[in-house]
């Protein structure tokens, strides 16, 4: 018994049976779904993991605090710039005062007691780390004589009506300090050029670090919710006109993306379905075959799904999005079953031999065309980006079991008993273009040649070029308010580019002091050769072991006891107030106590407190393990070309150093070769899988050149409408070119493989090509629904594959099959042969 009739016999007379195993299918996979299914909102998992530059990003993401971090403005009218200046104070306070707020930096620490107090309180562990020569020339300054020399000075610059003198005493009476922080500021000279406050004053600028656990978007959307609660009542008490206060980090990201996806698979799932549903009613004109249609579509996305689940534990939210995508795809299948289903009705067969006519005619052409799909889509795994590699996954597994679903299951929808169709509009135009074509396919084999080559000339002639867009803006979601307010704060405080990242690890401390130290040189000589801008890095931060020990040696040779004394004495004599210097006094201490080879080396990180403003600098260097940290290099133009990003890795590496170099601009600049190479190698390989595939299916050689020149048209028109439409191709919408291979040549397979076996050209090449117009239709119109999409990954990949499909459809309808008339002479010939009889009992039946 052949496939078709065992297909055909179990839907006919088993439907109970069918429905039962529907059903146990459906129960398992939503088992499967609710127990374990896992979503990834990871941003960074559309781009190729295999990259340096994209693991750098990853690893900043996951393992620095800035991603617990939130940047509120303050955004007031130029008019109310003093009053702004009387209110941050106030918002501060109340930022302080939220559950989900750890710390706030509201200014420079520095202009605060409190920032004061916390760099005096790390400065013993910092002198230590000074290079020892350094060390031994800031340890004179304890000399007896030169700290009544220095307190002298001072205190004659007072008399003299200079405020600095009094903040230096305040800050450092001793004079060690200074020298101590001259590593750190020098160090982290870059963050030091970042204001709070906006040129104009009218923005104000202050940073947050929540205490949340985690970064998961459904954590984030938690934090945002409570957030935008503060955000509501924040500006109570204001006066003046409306103060804006607008919040932006990663937090606001996660949490507007993550909702973002969720509008995504929803938008396009929807705007899929409606689109098909119609288009597949217009054709059909009959509700019980869409339902099944939509049941079998649903239930591939359901059966998918779940393989995918099982497959990779964890689904990216952008892979999720695959559901609108099948719907536009696997739709093909049953248009073109419930078509020559119909089609055999209405030649007088009978139910169950309708469904095995449809089966056997069209099971071949169902399965290649899945397989070129499937395929196609598959080849997304070699793009290296964990979204779009379970994207093509998912696609691949759900299209082959639409198809199977469209060869059985569609069926259990189609009533044994029904009424034929009085008048198919559609098929009766089809009918009569097939009927024309065939029997004078010149004409239309010019007309569309001409215009098919002008497309194809332009698609591949360098005037007018594609622009290809490397920015963050082509990845960035549209409409997501913490791109606004990020974009504005940029605006208002236009400082610097974003700076390239280099990530480093040690094994321990005193390797990561090595490294940073051979890091900060080779990176001065560069500062000064004008190769990059400026640097910053944890160097002074990083402490030296070796150093240190080798410091506290030479702390038992200064005579501390002489030093307090002399330190007094002064104090009496200039008319200091003694308590005014306790710092220094707890200075001289604490350096004495360091001295006893028996204690403990002090470590900055268990003396600077907890809810120290400095910690906003330190974590910008420093992750949740000490031993991972970063610098930043600024470069003297945007990072934007490929060459620009290879000379940045030439320079900037020190041999001996492990170093990840990284940072959005720099990663998109990386990742253009790849891009190309998605766009020429892969596509090519696409190319040669189908030309090969068409030749072991044809086995005719004018057949296969035929469709390889089709598919030059498709692809080459595809590329013209690019251009002219100003579609900018992308890091992502390059993978839009081999799915438009694999898609577009499924129409030629459909139609030429019926030529190749009917003796009834016009009726049955009019049977297929109405379902081939439909199928086009409907596969434009789910890729098309991605336009929907928030995410311009999705929209990019949709337009652009919608743009492929509809110049493949044209392609296929208005030249090959004109090509293959005009080739065969017999067409005539095999429409005169068909038994009289046979035409009129069909007509009668119409």
């Amino acid at each position: 018994m052949r496939i078709s009739d065992f297909i055909a016999r179990t839907i006919a007379q088993r439907r109970a049976l069918v429905w039962c195993g529907v059903g146990v299918l459906i129960i398992f996979c939503v088992a499967i779904l609710v127990t374990s299914l896992r979503l990834d909102s990871e941003v960074f998992n559309v781009l190729p993991a295999r990259f340096s530059s994209v693991q750098g990003l990853k690893i900043y993401d996951r393992d620095f605090e800035q991603t617990r971090e939130l940047t509120f403005a303050l955004l007031c009218n130029p008019n109310d710039v003093d009053k702004l200046e009387e209110f941050a104070p106030v918002f501060a306070e109340r930022l302080r005062q939220q559950p989900w707020c750890a710390r706030v930096l509201a200014g420079s620490p520095m202009a605060t007691p409190d920032g004061i107090r916390d760099l005096q309180s790390i400065a013993v562990p910092l002198l230590l780390n000074l290079e020892p020569h350094v060390f031994d020339e800031t340890m004179l300054i304890l000399q007896p004589e030169k700290i009544r020399d220095r307190l002298h000075r001072l205190r004659q610059l007072i008399e003299a009506g200079s405020p600095r003198p009094e903040f230096e005493l305040s800050f450092d009476p001793l004079g060690l300090i200074a020298p101590a922080l001259k590593p750190f500021a020098e160090s982290t000279v870059i963050e030091q050029e970042q204001p709070l406050t906006s040129p104009d004053r009218n923005m104000r600028i202050f940073l947050v670090v929540t205490n949340q656990t985690t970064v998961s978007a459904f954590e984030c959307q938690r934090l945002m919710r409570r957030v935008n609660e503060f955000r509501a009542t924040a500006a109570e008490g204001w006066e003046g006109a409306p103060l804006q206060v607008l919040v932006t980090g990663r937090p606001a990201f996660v949490s507007e993306i993550s909702l973002s996806m969720r509008y995504d698979v929803v938008a396009t799932l929807l705007g899929s379905v409606v689109l098909v549903g119609i288009i597949f009613f217009a054709g059909f004109r009959r509700w019980l075959p869409l339902a099944g249609m939509a049941f079998c579509l649903l239930l591939s996305c359901l059966v998918a799904l779940t393989a995918g689940q099982l497959l990779f534990g964890q689904l990216s939210m952008i892979s999720v999005a695959f559901c609108a995508i099948l719907v536009g795809l696997g739709v093909d299948f049953a248009i073109l079953s419930i078509g020559r289903y119909h089609q055999a009705r209405a030649d007088g067969q009978p139910h169950q031999q309708a469904i095995a006519t449809s089966v056997a005619k069209l099971g071949r052409a169902i399965f290649f065309g899945a397989l070129t799909t499937a395929v196609g889509f598959l080849a997304l795994v070699l793009s290296g980006a964990m979204s779009f590699s379970q994207l093509g996954v998912l696609i691949a597994i759900g299209i082959f079991i639409a198809g199977l679903f469209m060869c059985s299951i569609l069926f259990l929808f189609v009533r044994e008993r029904h009424g034929a169709v009085q008048h198919d509009w559609l098929f009766e135009v089809v009918k009569n273009y097939v009927r024309w074509t065939v029997h004078k396919p010149v004409p239309m084999l010019i007309s569309s040649s001409v215009v098919l080559l002008l497309l194809t000339a332009i698609g591949f002639s360098p005037v007018p070029p594609l622009r290809f867009e490397a920015s963050t803006r082509s990845l960035q979601p549209k409409n997501i308010r913490a791109s606004r307010v990020l974009e504005k704060i940029m605006h208002k405080m236009p400082v610097r580019w974003e700076p390239v990242l280099a990530i480093v690890r040690g094994e321990n401390p005193q390797e990561l002091h090595d490294y940073w130290q051979k890091i900060s040189a080779h990176w001065r000589q560069l500062r000064t050769a004008g190769k990059i801008k400026n640097f910053s890095t944890p160097a002074a931060l990083c402490p030296s072991p070796n150093w240190m020990q080798a410091n506290r040696q030479r702390l038992s040779a200064i005579n501390f006891q002489a030093a307090r004394a002399m330190l007094e004495e002064t104090l009496d004599a200039e008319g200091f107030s003694r308590d005014s210097f306790e710092p220094a006094f707890t200075l001289l201490d604490d350096l004495q106590h360091v001295g006893d080879q028996n204690a403990s080396l002090p470590n900055w990180r268990t003396q600077l407190p907890e809810s120290s403003s400095w910690w906003f600098l330190v974590d910008r260097y420093f992750g949740r393990d000490p031993s991972l940290t970063t610098g930043f290099v600024t470069t003297n133009q945007r990072v934007a070309t490929h060459a620009q990003s290879q000379e940045l890795e030439r320079t900037l590496p020190v041999a001996g150093v492990a170093m990840i170099l990284s940072g959005w601009s720099y990663a998109l600049a990386d990742l253009q070769p790849w891009s190309h190479h998605q766009l020429l190698i892969i596509s090519a390989l696409m190319a040669i899988f189908d030309i090969s595939l068409l030749a072991l299916l044809y086995r005719d050689l004018r057949l296969w050149l035929i469709q390889v020149i089709t598919l030059a048209f498709g692809i080459g028109a595809m590329i013209a409408s690019m251009k002219l439409l100003h579609v900018n191709l992308n890091l992502l919408n390059v993978l839009s070119f081999r799915l438009v291979l694999a898609i577009g040549v499924d129409y030629g397979i459909y139609v030429v493989l019926v030529w190749q076996k009917t003796r009834e050209i016009e009726h049955d090449v009019a049977g297929v090509v109405k379902p081939v117009l439909l199928a086009g239709l409907t596969a434009v119109s789910g890729f098309g629904s991605l336009a929907l999409a928030r995410n311009p990954a999705l929209t990019g990949l949709g337009i652009a594959c919608a743009i492929g499909i509809f110049w493949s459809l044209v392609a296929t309808i208005f030249f090959t099959l004109p090509a293959m008339a005009a080739l065969n002479s017999k067409a005539p010939e095999a429409n005169a042969q068909r038994p009289k009889d046979h035409q009129e009992a069909i007509q009668k039946r119409r």
